[in-house]
C-alpha cells in the first residue's frame, strides 16, 4: 500500500493492535462544552499535531475501503512521523 498511515488505539483497558491505513477520520472537539468540532482527516505526510477528541465516530480507511470503525470516548490524537496515536478513555468498534 502507498502513503501509509500507522494508527495506534490506546485505551485505560490496553491497546488495539495497530492498524496500516491510508487515512484516519477523527471525531474533534471544539468549546468548552468539547462537542462541535466536526471531523478531521489526516494522511502521509501530515506535520506534527496534538487533538483533542470529542465523542464521536473514528474511521480508517484503505483503498477506498474502511479498515477500522467504531466510537471514540474523547481523549487526545497526536501525529508525528506518520502514526496517528489515539489516547482514549473508551474505544468501541462499531
Amino acid at each position: 500500500m502507498e502513503h501509509e498511515v500507522t494508527l495506534k488505539i490506546v485505551t485505560a483497558h490496553g491497546g488495539l493492535d495497530p492498524v496500516v491505513c491510508q487515512s484516519v477520520h477523527l471525531p474533534l472537539c471544539d468549546g468548552a462544552n468539547g462537542h462541535g468540532g466536526g471531523s478531521y482527516g489526516i494522511r502521509h505526510g501530515h506535520v506534527k499535531a496534538l487533538f483533542a477528541l470529542a465523542h464521536g465516530p473514528l474511521e480508517a480507511l484503505a483503498e477506498g475501503k474502511t479498515v477500522l470503525r467504531g466510537q471514540c470516548c474523547g481523549g487526545f490524537a497526536s501525529v508525528e512521523d506518520n502514526t496517528v496515536t489515539v489516547v482514549t478513555e473508551q474505544f468501541t468498534r462499531d
